[in-house]
């Protein structure tokens, strides 16, 4: 996320040759507020919130048509960025945007959270006795209708399988990245391809940053910062992003300007945002949720992650895959229960004990039936990941653990293979299989004992940018969802239960390391454990 693009608020920058962006702005300035302590007082545009409407409404194809079509505005909370959402809606269902028939969808993660922008509508609404007797409400059902031209504004939440056969005019999305992955997603394709039948259908994103790799949120983040940077073309979509830089000091308060423009404006209080900077020092774990929703930083993973991400990304250059040849190599196999991620991790040691590196190449598994679902509901780019060889997709709706013993052998004949390391849960069909094949095996238990010294190992190894992992993205987002617990005597070790996501990768290197600090390669499990029976002779 270096250098994320911030927008800039100066409403000068931005023309606006058809007039449209002015209409919007008088027709909110007529409204009036209904809360706090400017309750009943006109809506007084400040300059950022002028130059967002001048960057959407603005920008006109040679006809006089509106040219951008979704705009995806990124801002931390205490911005009102709901007030000014609900106050676009209504230029769209009753000001200078109404059209015949329109129909004005706000959008939420629930139905409580879809009431939130609606109430901020029809409060308006009650404020002016000329506009409410244009509309005909059901407050019950979150509905206004519009007597004059048809048209609704109305709330609704994910259950997207109930929205087919609108016909939106305006889509307000509204913290997108709170919504549910795989309904969420549905939603948004729904309404959005409900609109293809308007002249000028607009959908506004509003939100603050989100968490994970993967999902709705996340490639509209990723689309947004695309543009903005210039990497990708496309007039029609306004990307508008108040954010600090995710390399800077986050207690820098000029940071805090640059993510927050209502400080300037006067209706953030930096008090509070210093009361809060000074109680991380308390509550160090609250820090993460200081910079998504304070500062606009995409949060990688784990709220208290394990290790800092930058750090991890600081790692020495990888040894090239072919250099690995003859080089000695421990595997770890982090099986997964039916349809989650697998992952194989081959870990290459070079270097004495005090000052040791690691190389590391993983592959993940998962089962094609179920990609798309587990890519929403890990928050992962499963699908692009697969295409970039980075993730072996098998047959049918589970893995298929002859994938999995197939790149493990593969692995032996190409490197100097000493000992696979498996986790002794749902692993005897695997670990035989593996044995089969004459490979040294040896199973290797989650707890405090076994996962103690190779935890400390690799958090040694990545500090010191000595976990060389190729910046490969799956095995990223595994140590970014990490979540550590520890024991009386401060020994750590990775919890899945705890954790926020997928930490299979992390987990496969953590016993190869465990295997690599044992010294040796130990007897197999077949030579000490009563499953030998009937598997090999005596």
């Amino acid at each position: 996320m270096v250098g994320t693009p911030t927008f800039c608020p100066d409403p000068a920058l931005y023309p606006d040759p058809s007039g449209r962006a002015d209409r919007i702005c008088r027709f909110v300035r007529m409204l009036r507020l209904w809360e706090g302590k400017h309750a009943g007082n006109r809506f007084v545009l400040n300059p950022f919130q002028e130059a967002i409407i001048r960057r959407i409404y603005g920008p006109s194809t040679r006809d006089g048509r509106r040219l951008v079509r979704l705009a995806c505005i990124w801002i931390p909370r205490g911005n009102a960025k709901t007030t000014l959402a609900s106050a676009l809606a209504l230029a769209h269902f009753m000001g200078p945007e109404a059209e015949a028939g329109g129909q004005v969808i706000q959008a939420a993660a629930d139905r409580e959270n879809a009431g939130i922008a609606f109430k901020h509508s029809m409060e308006m609404i009650k404020q002016d006795r000329i506009l409410l007797q244009r509309v005909a409400p059901v407050e019950s059902r979150k509905l206004l209708n519009h007597r004059r031209t048809r048209g609704v504004l109305k709330a609704i939440s994910s259950e997207a399988y109930s929205k087919h056969g609108m016909n939106a005019s305006f889509f307000l999305a509204d913290e997108i990245h709170a919504w549910p992955t795989a309904e969420g997603r549905k939603l948004f394709n729904v309404v959005r391809d409900s609109m293809v039948k308007r002249d000028e259908p607009l959908t506004v994103v509003i939100s603050t940053a989100g968490e994970g790799q993967g999902g709705l949120a996340f490639d509209l983040w990723g689309y947004s910062l695309a543009v903005a940077r210039g990497e990708v073309e496309d007039p029609t979509f306004a990307p508008i992003i108040f954010a600090a830089d995710p390399e800077a000091d986050w207690q820098d308060e000029r940071e805090w300007h640059a993510a927050n423009p209502a400080l300037a404006a006067g209706f953030l209080s930096m008090d509070e945002l210093r009361i809060k900077a000074r109680r991380i020092e308390h509550f160090p774990a609250d820090l993460a949720d200081f910079k998504r929703f304070h500062l606009n930083i995409w949060q990688d993973g784990a709220a208290n992650p394990w290790v800092d991400l930058t750090l991890y990304d600081r790692a020495e250059p990888m040894t090239p895959p072919a250099d690995l040849e003859g080089r000695a190599c421990w595997v770890g196999v982090d099986l997964s229960s039916v349809e989650d991620l697998t992952a194989v991790v081959a870990v290459f040691p070079d270097g004495s004990d005090d000052n040791r590196t690691y190389d590391v190449l993983p592959m993940f598994f998962l089962p094609a039936a179920t990609l798309a679902q587990k890519a929403e509901k890990d928050r992962a780019d499963y699908v692009r990941w697969e295409r970039d060889g980075l993730l072996t997709v098998t047959e049918g709706n589970r893995v298929d653990h002859a994938a999995v013993i197939a790149h493990v052998v593969a692995l032996g004949k190409r490197y100097d293979l000493q000992e696979v390391a498996i986790d002794r849960w749902n692993s005897t069909a695997v670990t035989a299989a593996l044995q089969r094949e004459r490979l040294e095996v040896a199973e290797f238990g989650q707890g405090f004992a076994s996962m103690a010294a190779p935890v400390k190992e690799l958090k040694r190894a990545i500090l010191g940018g000595q976990f060389r992992h190729g910046g490969n993205p799956i095995l990223r987002m595994c140590f970014a969802n990490i979540r550590a617990v520890r024991d009386d005597a401060e020994n750590e070790k990775f919890s899945k239960d705890r954790s926020t996501g997928r930490i299979d990768g992390a987990v496969g290197a953590a016993m190869a390391v465990g295997r690599i600090l044992a010294g040796e390669t130990g007897p197999s499990v077949y030579e000490s454990d009563s499953r030998r029976d009937g598997v090999l002779s005596v």
